[in-house]
């Protein structure tokens, strides 16, 4: 007894039982209903998706004795015949065994011929894409200018592959991937017909497998009713099929969302041993991250995901785990790896690797909410916080004001001897000036006090003072702003600048006349006062210097020594970094002073 599989079985034999395709459908019924009808149709698409079976519909109305007809009525012998596959005037011909260009020509001639007893002689050519060059050309002029009584038909899964010239002289169709809702439906019609015990885990399951194609669904519906005797339930297609359960997909994507490597790569190692393809796993890990972001996006796209009900609510479940930054980042991070997953025989390894690598991804802190929080500290420091460190930060350092000295800086006692004079001394025996009226030596060590201070001030922070000098020496002149920049500050005096540089062309070029009359008259712009500008080759300050180092009053050691002595204050005790760390949380780890341009790199 010969037994009629399930696809052959329940193929649609009217245009109303074709599954997923009305764009198609609709369009040829109404054509045949108006007279409209073309010579020749081109139908592309997947595998299993109704191509031939249309076809067949196509020419069933076109010849039935009660047409031509939008619905064919199955009953007349025409309809019968065709149905059968025993038609005289409908040939159907396999592109891949008859490739060649004297099977076409034998085509070509046939056709001229009237049909036996039907209305049209219908040509239909499956997989057409595997006719050679010259098989295609012979075809052409026929298929231009074909008999009024002949209709071609062909079918491809591999349209990129047909001429232009080919596809250009018909109507193209495209039938598109079977949604997985319209698989399921189809299935449990058939299921009820043929009296099947089925649940809709199991035929969810199944219609995942097949991937779009009702053609596969049924096969492998076919096939797991073989094996369970009449039962389709989600364990006997797993066992049947020899898949991994859905829900091990869920349970690797929820340890996944929720950082926890050591079980991924537990169930990974499951699902291995299982029989799961590490390739396959890697897909629909894709296909999962893509649907946590469509209903992260917004929860009505969930019908975009093409999933069934009862998972539709766990994805919406998951995807309130993470942000949706986190979600995209897991996406790419698992579309690189399937590129190497493909590259290599170590697929399990690159797989293991893979899911620790997203179990392991820290969250994504928004920028917007970044944003909030650092207005929360620029508020805090306004409110509560001392002003003196912002300022810092945000103001360059400028010279003394023109208010009065004695309400800068007190006078220093008359018989301290300043260090910064070096003028002859006075005469001890001579009585010292009142201090209600200071003598001008008294007004020279407040000066050169407040501009040691100020020198201090800038050397502690050479990288601004740098670029301020910069700034203005390319609003003079651009050439020798692009020779600096090559350059650092070495030392900054109340009285000179000297600057280094290590590069021939450019130490020759400034050291020219002009270019250091120019560089004097940029730094009194900078920094208010006149300063003598010194060129020196290398990054440190010779120790034949004509410079003497300046101290400031009441320390010891060069400004140099005194900008980058460490802070004795903790920057944990600082009220900025505290006020940072309250609002954005977390801890101090390591400290490090900002390098002066001049010192070496470690």
């Amino acid at each position: 007894m010969s037994y009629l599989v399930l696809a052959r079985k329940w193929r649609p034999q009217t245009f109303d039982e074709v599954v997923g395709q009305e764009h198609v459908t609709r369009t040829l019924r109404n054509a045949i209903t108006s007279g409209r009808v073309a010579h020749a149709f081109l139908f592309t698409g997947p595998r299993g998706v109704g191509k031939t079976t249309t076809a067949r519909l196509l020419a069933k109305a076109l010849n039935c004795e009660k047409g031509p007809i939008a619905e064919p009525c199955n009953t007349c012998s025409n309809c019968v015949e065709i149905t059968a596959g025993t038609a005289l005037d409908v040939l159907e011909i396999d592109g891949a065994s008859h490739t060649g260009v004297d099977n076409i020509r034998d085509l070509t001639e046939g056709v001229q011929y009237r049909p036996v007893k039907s209305r049209f002689r219908v040509v239909i050519i499956d997989e057409v894409h595997m006719l050679s060059n010259a098989a295609f050309n012979a075809l052409l002029k026929t298929l231009e200018e074909p008999p009024l009584h002949v209709k071609f038909i062909f079918a491809t899964t591999e349209s990129h592959k047909i001429l232009a010239t080919i596809s250009s002289r018909c109507q193209r169709y495209d039938f598109k991937r079977i949604a997985l809702r319209e698989l399921i439906h189809k299935l449990q019609t058939i299921a009820e017909r043929e009296s099947l015990t089925v649940d809709d885990r199991g035929l969810a399951l199944l219609a995942r497998e097949a991937d779009g194609s009702l053609r596969d669904a049924e096969s492998l519906l076919d096939q797991v009713v073989a094996w369970s005797s009449g039962t389709v339930t989600e364990q006997t297609v797993q066992e049947a099929l020899g898949v991994a359960d859905r829900q091990a997909l869920f349970r690797l994507a929820e340890v996944v969302l929720t950082q926890n490597p050591a079980a991924a790569l537990r169930l990974a190692g499951d699902l291995y041993q299982h029989g799961y393809d590490p390739r396959r796993l890697c897909h629909d890990l894709l296909e999962h991250f893509r649907n946590l972001v469509l209903v992260k996006v917004n929860p009505e796209l969930a019908s975009l995901a093409d999933l069934p009900d009862h998972e539709i609510d766990e994805v919406r479940q998951q995807a309130t785990h993470r942000s949706l930054e986190d979600l995209q980042r897991l996406f790419t991070i698992t579309l690189r790896a399937e590129e190497d997953v493909g590259k290599t025989v170590y697929t399990q390894l690159v797989v293991e690797m893979l899911l620790v690598k997203l179990a392991s991804q820290p969250a994504v802190f928004p920028i917007d909410e970044a944003l909030v929080r650092l207005e929360t500290i620029a508020k805090s420091l306004s409110e509560n916080g001392p002003a003196a460190p912002a300022a810092r930060f945000s103001e360059p350092a400028r010279p003394p004001s023109a208010a009065p000295m004695s309400s800068l800086r007190p006078p220093p006692p008359p018989t301290t001897e300043n260090p910064l004079d070096t003028r002859p001394s006075v005469n001890p025996r001579r009585e010292n000036p009142p201090v209600s009226r200071p003598t001008s030596s008294l007004v020279q060590q407040e000066e050169d006090s407040l501009r040691v201070e100020e020198i201090a001030s800038i050397n502690t922070d050479r990288q601004q003072a740098w670029d301020k000098f910069l700034a203005v020496v390319q609003k003079e002149k651009i050439s020798v702003f692009f020779a600096l920049k090559s350059g650092c500050l070495l030392d900054l005096t109340p009285t000179s600048l000297h600057i280094g540089l290590e590069k021939d062309p450019y130490f020759k070029e400034l050291s020219r006349k002009e270019n250091v009359t120019l560089l004097e008259t940029a730094a009194k712009r900078a920094f208010g006062r006149s300063l003598t500008v010194e060129i020196i080759k290398g990054t440190t300050l010779p120790s034949s210097s004509s410079s003497r180092p300046l101290l400031t009053p009441g320390t010891k050691g060069t400004l140099t020594e005194q900008a980058t002595a460490p802070r004795p204050q903790p920057a944990g005790d600082d009220p900025l970094v505290k006020t940072v760390l309250d609002v954005l949380g977390g801890e101090v780890q390591t400290t490090r002073s900002p390098r002066l341009s001049n010192e070496p790199s470690q």
